[in-house]
């Protein structure tokens, strides 16, 4: 369970994306303070490294906050929580106190409270292993919205706001790096300048989709332009004749999406993702036209190469 507060739902609310982009960004940090910091490490059990790992993939809020990390970047964060003890009848949080701490309950029991105006605090909430307060800590300065009383000697895990930030900068810049390398061997960014990589991979946004969902639809407004990170895609285009494959996507570093963007026509083709699913890197149509000029004249040439749906149907086996 969660801290019970609309405002604060509502906070969670305005960090998600209206799309498929998971995770926030890192604060601005110094970078000469980047570079002194230490990362913490508590010791855990593997078996309580995986079961932390699980409550946070279940959790919709922590996705907000977590779900664009890598799995070693999240191993990272598990890593840094540190366990803590909390006696019988203690406070592990009191509501409109600053708190920069986050905390995953190990062992024990908890009750919360809250108080609204000036009556007595009420419970609202008996909570055991597996729950967790605070998750707003990592990212604001915010006074709690609950009072959280251990019930039993108990035992938690608790991650400061600190550690967090800079854990998420630091694998920001590392995405980062990966991105820039990751552009420069494919052949429509190679003769993109070094400033010009560094802006498109600022500008990169990682997309996920399982098999058979679609990425784009034909007809549909084209809102960005994508490259294949891993995974499978095919690309249909449906007609008089029912839905016909025009290309299948295997290779990363793939692109699709950019006909429409050019021509400010509505997407000519449906995208998939197929088998296991896909990772996509999208720029959206605002970032496309700023930064991606410089391919601009080459991805307009290939638009001719694109076969019509006529001409699927008349390569089709049986055709007249």
């Amino acid at each position: 369970p969660e801290e019970p507060d609309s405002a604060e739902q509502a906070k969670i609310d305005r960090m998600k994306d209206k799309d498929r982009r998971a995770g926030v960004s890192a604060t601005a940090i110094d970078a000469g303070k980047m570079k002194d910091w230490v990362k913490p490490h508590f010791e855990k059990p593997q078996a309580a490294r995986e079961r932390i790992k699980g409550i946070v993939a279940a959790n919709e809020k922590l996705q907000v906050l977590f779900g664009h990390l890598s799995e070693a970047s999240i191993y990272d964060v598990i890593d840094a929580m540190r366990p803590d003890s909390v006696q019988a009848h203690a406070n592990l949080i009191t509501q409109g106190e600053q708190g920069d701490f986050f905390y995953i309950v190990d062992e024990g029991a908890f009750d919360v409270f809250v108080r609204r105006g000036d009556a007595a605090p009420g419970k609202v909430l008996e909570c055991g292993p597996g729950s967790m307060f605070g998750e707003l800590a990592l990212m604001y300065n915010a006074p709690r919205a609950a009072t959280v009383t251990a019930t039993a000697d108990s035992k938690v895990w608790s991650l400061d706001r600190e550690s967090f930030q800079m854990m998420l900068a630091t694998a920001e810049n590392t995405k980062k790096s990966q991105y820039e390398e990751f552009l420069c061997n494919i052949e429509l960014f190679k003769h993109m300048t070094k400033y010009e990589i560094c802006q498109l991979s600022d500008l990169l946004e990682p997309e996920l989709f399982d098999g058979g969902e679609d990425i784009m639809k034909q007809g549909d407004e084209g809102t960005a332009f994508y490259i294949l990170e891993d995974g499978e895609a095919k690309a249909f285009i449906k007609g008089d004749e029912g839905e016909i494959e025009v290309k299948h996507y295997t290779e990363s570093g793939a692109f699709f999406g950019e006909v429409a963007l050019i021509t400010n026509a509505p997407r000519r083709a449906t995208v998939r993702a197929v088998g296991s699913g896909c990772t996509v890197l999208s720029v959206s149509t605002a970032d496309f036209d700023s930064v991606l000029g410089p391919i601009k004249e080459v991805l307009e040439k290939n638009i001719d190469l694109y076969p019509s749906y006529a001409e699927l149907v008349q390569s089709l086996p049986g055709a007249a």
